[in-house]
């Protein structure tokens, strides 16, 4: 069995976050990640791609594998704050070189974004997770991922 190094990108864009319904004033932050069976040999590196504007309470940053987007304020209902924040998963994989097509069609890519709140303190370590969201990735040029 001859083993290729595949690579897959996943990029998630967050140009403007719009308050339609949070109760709490604060800081907020949203965070993704993503997820890979452990059955398939991988590795994960996730990077900012650094868009122009404000920093915001905090700017951007990434944790290993995690992204965090700027820290941002939101006082009102209906507010909108313009994020432009780039996420950028790169998943690197060992697979099989007569099963490529198929290992793809099955691995199940998940993306995690949670969305994090504090009303005090605004340090980037001590926010509280509000609302976890897990997104099963699939794309629909499957074929393309191959090539």
């Amino acid at each position: 069995m001859t083993e290729v190094q595949a690579m897959v990108e996943f990029s998630v864009e967050l140009n403007k976050f719009y308050n339609v319904d949070l109760f709490q004033r604060g800081f907020y932050q949203i965070r993704a990640s993503m997820k890979i069976p452990p059955r398939v040999p991988h590795r994960v590196e996730a990077s900012l791609f650094h868009a122009t504007g404000m920093t915001l309470a905090f700017p951007a940053s990434v944790h290993d594998s995690l992204i965090c987007s700027k820290t941002f304020q939101i006082l009102y209902k209906n507010e909108e704050v313009v994020l432009n924040d780039v996420m950028i998963f790169k998943v690197k994989m060992l697979l099989d070189e007569k099963k490529i097509e198929e290992t793809l069609e099955e691995i199940g890519f998940l993306l995690s974004l949670d969305l994090h709140f504090t009303d005090g303190d605004y340090s980037p370590c001590i926010f509280g997770c509000t609302t976890p969201a897990t997104n099963k990735l699939s794309s629909p040029c499957e074929d393309d991922l191959v090539k």
